[in-house]
């Protein structure tokens, strides 16, 4: 398979499952945000609803060109990394406002990009951004111990989601070669070396007349003399 075509193979698949992904992440970003006046009540500031406002329309409007099909299947990868990026941005403002850590909905988030992505180079490059950003806003405010187990346990999810992400790529690969292989043996047309005849998908011997009027409905084989 060219690396073109296997390219545009992987695009179609990510285009295929956009909108589950898009209408996940929406359901998620949307319960980060409940999740707020569950947990702090009154006290939620009003830059958090304000953020949480923000966040939830980036990704209704993300969900909403994926439903209108306006995402070339090229984007597909690009749009996902904008709606996983909103709902990373939602949980580090949480470890920001109650001041915890919060490693295992660091670690859940990173892995998760696993699962969205086919693509090893847009799956790292979401980690390292949102690590990045997660450092940017958390160093000043937890405790150096706090950040050391956070980040390690960060980095195992990553390299966990890494794994899973390159057997779904290989499975994906086999598939696909196995389907090429069938193309190209249902493009070979089996024939009698002796009466000419030829085999249906049924098993069935045909006449070369009988096969490709059954082919062509409504064609007709007329005979002559050349």
């Amino acid at each position: 398979m060219s690396t073109q075509l296997w390219k545009s193979r992987l695009d179609a698949t990510q285009a295929q499952y956009l909108p589950l992904i898009s209408s996940c992440l929406l359901v998620v970003q949307i319960l980060a945000a409940v999740r707020d006046p569950i947990v702090l009540g009154a006290l939620i500031p009003g830059w958090m609803v304000l953020l949480n406002i923000i966040l939830i329309l980036i990704v209704l409007a993300v969900f909403v060109l994926v439903r209108m099909q306006a995402i070339p299947e090229h984007f597909s990868d690009g749009i996902i990394l904008i709606a996983l990026l909103c709902l990373a941005v939602k949980a580090i403002s949480a470890i920001i406002l109650q001041v915890e850590p919060l490693p295992l909905f660091m670690a859940v988030l990173l892995f998760a990009y696993s699962l969205c992505f086919l693509s090893t180079r847009f799956m790292l490059l979401a980690s390292a951004i949102t690590v990045l950003i997660w450092a940017a806003l958390v160093t000043p405010i937890l405790e150096p111990a706090e950040l050391i187990a956070t980040f390690v346990v960060m980095l195992i999810a990553i390299g966990f989601g890494y794994l899973v992400i390159r057997r779904r790529i290989r499975a994906m690969t086999h598939v696909y070669m196995l389907e090429q292989k069938l193309d190209a043996l249902q493009s070979i047309l089996p024939m009698c070396a002796n009466c000419k005849k030829t085999r249906d998908t049924e098993g069935a011997w045909k006449s070369i007349e009988e096969y490709v009027q059954d082919q062509q409905a409504g064609l007709l084989v007329s005979h002559g003399v050349c």
